[in-house]
């Protein structure tokens, strides 16, 4: 019986840990940028994510300082859906996550898909209009 117990309460142990190195993932983003131009803004070929500072050197710029602003974002972020087509992102945006730990994440975004830690996934509808209020 005694073994149960100590199973028991490992079992109890990892799984609190686990749901709370979960729920603490947007706890330690410090801020967030956005920098962009117009979403719908036409070019005659696909802008990379690595060529947007280049091709849009003067990008509008929106900054979220404050858990409320940066919780939002990160509620967009989540429960994005994959894109496996091999479509990539014509970029007209970049999201800056700045963690606590000063690490900083990329987000590369495209009118149709956005570029997330080297996923492609559908760009939500209600990121591009948080973007461009």
């Amino acid at each position: 019986m005694k073994k149960f117990n100590i199973l028991v309460f490992f079992f109890i142990a990892v799984t609190f840990f686990a749901c709370k190195s979960e729920s603490s993932s947007n706890d330690d983003v410090q801020s967030i940028k956005f920098k962009f131009t117009e979403l719908g803004r036409e070019t005659q070929f696909r802008i990379t994510c690595d060529k947007f500072d280049y091709y849009f050197p003067e990008g509008k710029e929106k900054n979220f300082n404050k858990k409320p602003g940066v919780d939002s974002v990160m509620q967009l972020l989540t429960g994005m859906k994959m894109v496996s087509d091999g479509t990539e992102p014509d970029v007209r945006g970049k999201i800056y996550i700045t963690h606590t730990t000063k690490a900083v994440d990329t987000v590369c975004v495209g009118a149709k898909v956005l570029s997330y830690k080297g996923t492609t996934y559908e760009t939500p509808q209600d990121l591009l209009v948080l973007i461009q209020k």
